[in-house]
């Protein structure tokens, strides 16, 4: 079911489409995805990635915009790991960005966002830019 999924949003390679686009065409699908992820227990075994990805996604206030460009990373992302034929890599982009996407179409439709989650989300992506800052810092003072 994971290659159906990440087949079916690599689909989507050569296609610019606006968030009413992505809602009309695939809001079907990714709710249907979503649901498969989260009765496997994905979503518990992705937590972390998972609020990384939606953290992220929060930097833009704007839900279009969210939707828009969180589509288009999930996108690129999948683009890249089968370029590069990284199994591991395209199973949790996949998994995460389904339940990712299917997130931000609620509050898209919707226009709630769940303020618990959305804190969650910004918290864990603030904890995981400051890991990669540290990171870089070490790498930096081999630098000099």
């Amino acid at each position: 079911m994971i290659n159906e999924i990440s087949d079916y949003l690599y689909s989507f390679k050569n296609k610019v489409m606006e968030a009413e686009d992505i809602v009309k065409t695939c809001e079907d699908k990714i709710l249907n995805y979503s649901m498969y992820l989260e009765e496997q227990g994905f979503k518990k075994d992705y937590e972390e990635n998972f609020f990384t990805i939606l953290g992220y996604s929060y930097r833009l206030e704007d839900n279009k915009q969210r939707l828009f460009y969180t589509f288009q990373e999930a996108i690129y992302a999948i683009d890249l790991d089968k370029l590069m034929r990284n199994e591991d890599s395209l199973k949790l982009n996949t998994i995460v960005y389904i339940l990712v996407l299917n997130l931000i179409i609620k509050e898209y439709k919707t226009s709630e966002v769940n303020q618990l989650e959305k804190r969650k989300a910004l918290d864990t992506y603030k904890i995981v830019q400051q890991r990669q800052a540290k990171e870089n810092q070490k790498y930096h003072m081999y630098q000099n």
